[in-house]
């Protein structure tokens, strides 16, 4: 199930320790490569500073339908900054596991995706998942 998750074109939830304590919170595209999530983003963002002061990161990807139709992973990471320009090429692939090479190249898509100039890459140090779609109560709601 994880592994489906991470294949996934879904959106992770993606959160971050801000400098008053609290939890700055989004969602973003990802990619799963070699053992890391990668998240394509700009390098002034406030998730950009909070991780080079916490390199500390949550990401949450799950489908949640209706009923108990839940499934989810939850991960712990150690945040590292890729910087230009190494991060043009992983953004480009992350990019294109959501949109068409086509699409990304539209002017006005690129001009907006352009401005992620930096990759976040997310290794896992620890996590759990969840899977309720198969449980006895989820199938009586379900009525089968």
């Amino acid at each position: 199930m994880a592994r489906e998750l991470l294949a996934a074109p879904l959106i992770a939830n993606l959160a971050t320790h801000g400098r008053d304590g609290g939890i700055h919170l989004l969602p973003m595209w990802f990619l799963w490569k070699a053992g890391r999530v990668l998240i394509p983003t700009n390098g002034a963002t406030q998730k950009v500073r909070n991780l080079e002061r916490d390199p500390r990161a949550t990401v949450m990807i799950d489908v949640s339908r209706g009923g108990l139709g839940l499934c989810g992973i939850t991960l712990h990471c150690a945040a590292t900054i890729v910087r230009a320009p190494r991060s043009f090429g992983l953004n480009r692939e992350i990019h294109l596991k959501y949109i068409t090479a086509t699409e990304r190249d539209h002017p006005d898509v690129d001009a907006y995706l352009g401005t992620d100039d930096v990759t976040l890459q997310l290794e896992p140090v620890g996590g759990f998942r969840w899977d309720l779609r198969k449980t006895p109560a989820n199938r009586a709601l379900l009525g089968s």
